[in-house]
């Protein structure tokens, strides 16, 4: 018997060791695989993050400087020659205050231009360049950060600018040029972390900075083979680039009109991944394995070893022979047993069963309303921002029934209360038999019910609408009563926040009251 236990407790232990390494080395890869991808999206959003901020930082003061001279009269319409000297002298100023200023200048209808610290090529005409045309076509508004090849120098520049006005006219346009080198030193920065990992920027679909030369002005759809929007303010995605898989995060800059996209290749995190994973692996391994020998040694000494010696003094009893003197731990399986049977019939363990069961009901009843089983308020709360986050993050639609009987109060004022409740109590069961497991139908206060229908478009929901209308409106309720109802149709892809959607779609409901009762409105 001795060698059987401690036979079987050795393939149980081997057994244990390897079933723990499999556990816990696949939760780690889980664990590690994800937190890995997590950390690689933090840094890229943080690179991202990090150069959007000093880019919107670099150029918001420029945008402030040209609506307070845009603002000057002498500015929007120089009279004379004096007056040109003096905006001339003032640009001066502006130009000695801010280093990154390269010039500021503006241009006329006229064809002048007036600029300090630089003398333009004969027959320059500033209403055909770049930053001219930009500001008219913008205009009231300042245009967008404009990459434009100097015309005399060949130096590469951004320019701002906003048109000026003149008795309600365009007189002119003012501009402010800043270099690309700070940009350019941004943007081709080496990240420690992850040698793969580099910044770029495009403007209406054009690389304008980029560490490699040869790809600006290119069209990045062209370069990455996929038709990829940039519809939110900032997000993250997936492209190939080269045959290379790559994981990126964008942000939108409204100063600039400009993109700012930080890629890293995916090869080179899975590698840093496997690696990890290896390590905690072999952690594992060698953990278990000392974990299976210490479980071991605690079982010999706790379970195995009694074992033997109250087997030894049982065929001692058995043959009338003298017992082996034995310190039993108290852990028999005699005691275990009675000590538990002790314990399931004492109060203690009734009134924990008790409380475990009301908890339950009292959870229940903080998210159900009474009457009907459905949510209440409270819970629909948390379920809308739920398919809301799911909408935002995913990109899941979802939409919205929002439902009221049909002249409810004169059921309660002919029949009484408790004819109504039992009107609700039926109305509700319909929904549940009705709607599909997915959809989530919730009493939204007195005859009124919302009902959440997750991926789900506007169509798609006035069907399930119309299909509830006719069933109510065919099924006989308590006291023979034939019950109608009113139904607003919402689509979260229509609005901006759960409050213009449940807004817009009470006022469908209002519409369907308003026609006549016994309709949907979408």
């Amino acid at each position: 018997m001795s060698k059987s236990i401690k036979r079987d407790f050795f393939f149980f232990s081997v057994i244990l060791s390897i079933i723990i390494t499999l556990i816990f080395g696949i939760f780690i890869v889980i664990i590690l695989f994800d937190s890995e991808f997590s950390y690689t999206k933090r840094i890229i959003m943080q690179k991202n993050s990090a150069i959007s901020n000093y880019i919107e930082g670099y150029f918001q003061k420029f945008l402030i400087l040209l609506n307070t001279l845009s603002e000057i009269d002498e500015i929007k319409y120089p009279k004379d020659d004096i007056s040109k000297k003096k905006v001339q002298y003032l640009y001066k100023k502006v130009q000695e205050e801010d280093k990154n200023i390269n010039y500021i200048y503006s241009g006329y209808s006229d064809g002048s231009l007036i600029i300090n610290g630089y003398t333009p090529p004969i027959g320059f005409d500033p209403r055909i360049r770049p930053w001219y045309v930009e500001a008219v076509i913008n205009a009231p508004n300042t245009s967008k950060g404009i990459p434009y090849k100097e015309i005399k120098t060949g130096e590469w520049l951004i320019s701002i600018s906003k048109a000026l006005y003149h008795n309600k006219k365009i007189s002119g346009v003012i501009s402010i040029d800043t270099n690309l080198d700070q940009i350019n030193q941004l943007i081709n920065k080496k990240d420690e972390k992850f040698k793969s990992l580099y910044s770029y920027i495009i403007k209406d679909g054009i690389i304008i900075f980029h560490p490699k030369k040869s790809l600006l002005f290119k069209k990045f759809n062209d370069l990455t083979n996929k038709d990829i929007k940039f519809s939110y303010a900032f997000g993250n995605f997936e492209y190939k680039f080269k045959n290379q898989n790559k994981m990126a995060y964008y942000t939108n800059l409204p100063t600039v009109g400009w993109t700012v996209i930080t890629a890293v290749d995916k090869r080179e995190i899975l590698l840093k991944i496997f690696l990890k994973i290896l390590f905690a692996f072999s952690f594992v391994i060698i953990t278990s394995i000392f974990m299976g020998m210490w479980i071991s040694s605690i079982a010999r000494k706790k379970i195995i070893n009694p074992l033997i010696s109250l087997k030894e003094n049982v065929i001692n009893i058995t043959n009338n022979r003298k017992l082996k003197k034995t310190d039993y731990p108290n852990n028999e399986i005699g005691i275990i047993a009675n000590e538990i049977e002790k314990i399931t019939q004492t109060e203690l363990y009734k009134k924990n069963i008790e409380l475990s069961q009301l908890n339950e009901k009292l959870k229940e009843l903080s998210i159900k309303d009474k009457l009907t089983g459905l949510y209440n308020r409270h819970k629909t709360d948390e379920e809308l921002n739920r398919v809301y986050y799911n909408f935002q993050k995913y990109g899941k639609t979802f939409s919205i029934l929002l439902i009221d009987i049909d002249k409810f109060k004169n059921i309660n004022d002919t029949y009484g209360h408790l004819v109504g409740d039992k009107v609700l109590e039926k109305l509700a069961n319909i929904f549940k038999n009705t709607l599909r497991k997915t959809d989530i139908p919730s009493r939204w206060g007195g005859e009124e019910f919302l009902i959440i229908l997750p991926e789900t478009d506007l169509q798609g929901a006035y069907n399930i609408a119309e299909k509830l209308r006719k069933k109510v409106e065919n099924t006989e309720f308590p006291e023979n009563i034939k019950l109608t109802i009113s139904i607003g149709v919402g689509n979260i892809n229509e609005y901006n926040t759960i409050k213009e959607l449940l807004n817009e779609t009470d006022n469908k409901l209002y519409t369907a009251k308003k026609q006549g009762r016994n309709k949907t409105i979408k």
